[in-house]
């Protein structure tokens, strides 16, 4: 057989196996995480925060931006009437602009649940499943950001993010239609 034939099989069979390596990585299911609930009745003293859909935007890409040690940030989130995760998707040396659209629920416990609504993956039709599963793997996310591809979620536990003088904060209600983010911040009592 000549040489050109063998490598050109060689190179095929190459394809094959990273085609299938990638089918796989992205079709296996994900670990499975646990979330830690908040306690109902905090102990100490309570401030009640009115923040604007701006602020809250500012101080979570500040947090996020904390929690991702000056690495090249690759996850924005945007409020608007909907809460928006922007990042970057590699393929193959492909770089695609990610836009993940979530609905706000407020938790009984405080923290934050982001329902997927809808997606954006360049020109490609992705499931959301599939999406999220690529970002939990790709990205190294803080702790207290927990991405849960089966249920297409995200799930914000604003109690694990570290505070200094061990301050923890809870959402009470988070209305972007109407521009209204209300947050409790516990001050523990000595």
């Amino acid at each position: 057989m000549n040489k050109w034939k063998i490598a050109f099989f060689l190179l095929i069979l190459i394809l094959i196996g990273s085609a299938s390596a990638l089918v796989y990585w992205i079709t296996a299911p994900s670990e499975s995480v646990k979330v830690e609930p908040m306690k109902a009745n905090p102990t100490g003293n309570v401030l009640t925060v009115n923040a604007t859909k701006e602020d809250f935007q500012g101080i979570a890409n500040t947090f996020i931006e904390k929690a991702m040690d000056d690495k090249p940030l690759p996850l924005q989130l945007l409020v608007d009437d909907q809460i928006v995760l922007t990042s970057e998707l590699t393929i193959f040396s492909l770089t695609l602009p990610v836009k993940m659209y979530f609905e706000p629920y407020v938790e009984e416990d405080g923290n934050i649940r982001l329902e997927q609504s809808s997606l954006e993956v360049g020109q490609l039709q992705l499931p959301p499943e599939t999406v999220l599963k690529l970002l939990k793997d790709s990205i190294d996310l803080p702790p207290w950001m927990i991405v849960m591809p089966e249920e297409e979620q995200v799930l914000i536990q604003l109690a694990s993010i570290p505070m200094t003088s061990g301050f923890r904060v809870r959402a009470k209600e988070l209305n972007l239609v109407e521009d209204r983010i209300i947050l409790e911040i516990i001050i523990p009592s000595k």
